[in-house]
């Protein structure tokens, strides 16, 4: 069964008398211009045809000619963007003719697909394309398709299907993915929902074993297209294209919805949650509840069991262990939900911020097979049944030319606020990129559009060692279409990280990468001799590698960027840059409060007066030749060598300190000033927030910055993502750090 055009002369009367090449076609289709079959079951769907289904006749030959599904288009020049099914170029031209189909299904059967109308009628597009050589005559070639065209509805429609080809069926449905990722970047992002089961400023730290992973299905709702074109004699390549919706109206936001794939796997991780949030093994504590309760505790397991206590916020229960059992239990439940909840949020999350920068017309899926398999795969596809059909391609050894909806299993260690980082990783030494997205919700020529900005600089250092790493990841983006969007639409974050490569560290080279944690509040100035002690025995003396995290979501970014306003903000950053200064062992560079108190006030003084390295040094000598916790080593700030190691040193290897500080407020300011401007304020205030980004201590400054001005937002610090994260390699454990904070 097919479609046919009828009242051929009618129809013929809209198209030119003229050939193919050069010529514009783009016509509606009367409603009594087409016999369609009446209704067409594919399992538990029916495809209605009614008077009022909508059809139209469209021409390429050229690149000017848009399609509007992605189907015909120019070559891609970009080897990472696949070209379209079909390519413009030799002697080719194509007719494409559409119509609209209502969908209903069984009772009791889930529609796969939604509606694009606010009145609720289920539409999908069916389209067919001819190809022709541009000679052709419009009027001829119309003649020639019009007795029986293709219905992408029925797998037959397959076998009838010329070399250069298509058929195309667009919906509104439901696109998912199945992604794996190790606990341990589970733990670097929404942590805050699990230390806030603590009392405030509470270190945690918790382990994941190597092979210890999570996967979910991911699923997202919006507009696509599956193709089935033929390249060649004997094969079909079949796609699936992320594509513009054909109705107004859509402006709901992009809701993605994580489901975790097997929850016991969240479960068995509960306990290495507990642990991490009592501090002692969970048998230990369970040991002395039960000894509490039997009135057989020593003096020493007392204070154990009371410095826990103070850890949960239970202090006043120990004489009452009745309320203790019951309200650990309740703790015990509250973390298992957390944990379930906290991986499906990082899934979701992840991947919400990967398809909001996915373009118009993304192929999703490609793949060429032979007609026995297209067949196979095609009531799945047109069906909606994504993850059915993903699993006869893997079962039937498919090779994909690309693969956005395939499982997503962790090959690098996650980061920012992405699913994966492959998609948005930049390379080399040194990388300033800001991409922009624009995704519209409709055909309309002023449609509403949703807009999402990525701006990553990303170093390979060797200032600091030659084996460090940083990387900014500023990010904007749209829940919802807009008309006229400004930039107080927008969701804002901002993700900093420090990365060192695995190596054997020296005493030093560990407190200099817990110092790092510290300036950025993953942990505090009393706790560096704890970690250290963990990093030693999880070690074993074997190589590690480390990462600090500071993550800044929309509400905290914002909190920074009217804060950069306070009359006192250059004081803060002089504070942020003496914190930042490098950990060497004398009393007065070993812990960053200690750095803050001594050499603020020559960070202050240097911001105004933008000394030279020399006269850094000279000034430095002078006004620290008294200061109680400096003693000798004033002397050694007087001098100005090759290293990174003095006040005047650091000045000297990174030069533009005081211009990147004006460039940073400003790019804040520009943020905060223009709220109801246009989007294209976002590209001068990335350019100026990153040059704050080029060398590590600079970043180190910027993340400490902006730290003490979320600190005075009304969300304070609690939402602040910090860890550290401690990794073997030789054994695959992972500790993250991080603190519970008001």
């Amino acid at each position: 069964m097919a479609w046919k055009l009828v009242l051929l002369d009618e129809v013929s009367k809209v198209l030119p008398d003229a050939p193919l090449k050069g010529s514009d076609i783009r016509v509606e289709l009367p409603n009594a211009s087409y016999g369609l079959p009446s209704g067409q079951k594919l399992g538990p769907l029916t495809f209605a045809f009614d008077v009022s289904a909508k059809g139209f006749i469209e021409g390429y030959d050229a690149p000017a000619d848009v399609d509007a599904a992605g189907v015909v288009g120019e070559a891609s020049s970009d080897p990472e963007r696949l070209s379209p099914p079909l390519v413009f170029g030799d002697d080719q031209a194509w007719l494409k003719y559409a119509v609209e189909a209502r969908v209903k299904a069984e009772v009791g059967f889930p529609l796969p697909y939604v509606a694009l109308a606010a009145n609720g009628d289920v539409r999908v597009l069916l389209a067919d394309y001819h190809r022709h050589p541009q000679g052709t005559n419009a009027r001829a070639a119309l003649k020639a398709n019009a007795g029986e065209l293709r219905l992408p509805l029925l797998t037959s429609s397959l076998e009838k299907l010329g070399v250069g080809d298509a058929i195309s069926f667009q919906a509104r449905g439901e696109l998912s993915v199945t992604a794996t990722l190790d606990w341990t970047d589970v733990y670097t992002t929404n942590l805050q929902a699990l230390t806030k089961l603590l009392s405030a400023s509470t270190m945690v730290a918790f382990e994941a074993k190597a092979g210890a992973t999570v996967s979910a299905k991911v699923k997202v709702t919006d507009d696509y297209a599956v193709i089935f074109s033929r390249p060649e004699a004997g094969k079909i390549r079949v796609q699936v294209k992320k594509v513009v919706a054909r109705e107004a109206g859509v402006t709901a936001d992009l809701h993605v919805e994580a489901t975790l794939t097997d929850p016991t796997a969240a479960l068995a991780q509960v306990e290495r949650v507990l642990e991490g949030l009592l501090s002692v093994p969970l048998a230990a504590f369970e040991s002395l509840m039960t000894k509490l309760e039997t009135h057989t505790l020593s003096e020493a397991e007392t204070k154990v069991l009371r410095i826990v206590l103070d850890r949960l916020g239970f202090q006043e229960l120990e004489a009452a262990p009745t309320a203790l059992r019951q309200a650990w239990e309740k703790l015990r439940t509250e973390a298992r939900t957390k944990v379930q909840a906290l991986a499906e949020a990082k899934f979701a999350a992840g991947f919400r911020y990967e398809y909001l920068r996915l373009r118009e017309q993304t192929t999703l899926l490609s793949t060429v097979c032979t007609d026995a398999q297209a067949q196979a795969l095609h009531p799945m596809l047109v069906g909606g049944d994504m993850s059915r059909a993903m699993q006869r391609m893997q079962a039937e050894g498919m090779t994909l030319e690309q693969c956005l909806l395939k499982e997503v299993s962790k090959e690098s260690q996650a980061w920012g606020f992405s699913l994966r980082l492959g998609s948005w990783a930049l390379g080399g030494n040194d990388e300033r990129n800001l991409t922009q997205v624009v995704q519209r919700n409709s055909l309309e020529k002023e449609a509403p559009q949703r807009i999402s900005f990525l701006g990553v600089r990303r170093y390979t250092g060797t200032l600091l060692t030659p084996y460090a790493h940083w990387t900014a990841d500023f990010k904007a983006d749209m829940s919802e279409f807009r008309k006229s969007p400004t930039v107080a639409d927008f969701d804002l974050g901002l993700y900093l990280l420090l990365r060192r490569d695995a190596r054997k560290r020296s005493e030093d080279d560990l407190r200099q990468s817990i110092d790092e944690a510290i300036v950025w509040g993953a942990l505090d100035d009393a706790e560096e001799e704890e970690v250290l002690k963990r990093i030693r025995e999880a070690s074993g003396g074997k190589a590690i590698e480390t990462r600090v995290e500071l993550k800044l979501d929309n509400r905290t970014l914002r909190d920074v960027i009217t804060h950069a306003a306070d009359p006192d903000a250059p004081t803060v950053f002089a504070r942020a840059l003496a914190r930042a200064l490098p950990w060497y062992s004398v009393p007065s560079r070993d812990r960053p409060a200690v750095r803050e108190s001594v050499y603020a006030g020559l960070w202050r003084a240097y911001l105004d007066q933008n000394w030279s390295a020399a006269d850094a040094a000279k000034t430095a000598a002078a006004t620290l030749k008294n200061h109680p916790l400096v003693g000798l080593f004033a002397h050694t700030e007087g001098q100005l060598g090759n290293s990174m190691l003095t006040f005047a040193e650091v000045i000297q290897k990174n030069p533009g300190t005081v211009s990147k500080w004006r460039d940073l407020r400003a790019g804040l300011l520009d943020l905060r000033n223009n709220e109801q401007r246009s989007p294209s304020v976002f590209a001068g205030a990335f350019k100026a927030l990153s040059q704050s980004w080029a060398q590590s201590f600079h970043l180190k400054a910027s993340g400490a910055f902006f730290l003490e001005l979320a600190s005075r937002g009304g969300n304070g610090l609690a939402t602040v993502e910090r860890t550290f994260t401690v990794t073997v390699p030789d054994t695959g454990v992972s500790i993250v750090f991080s603190k519970s904070r008001a």
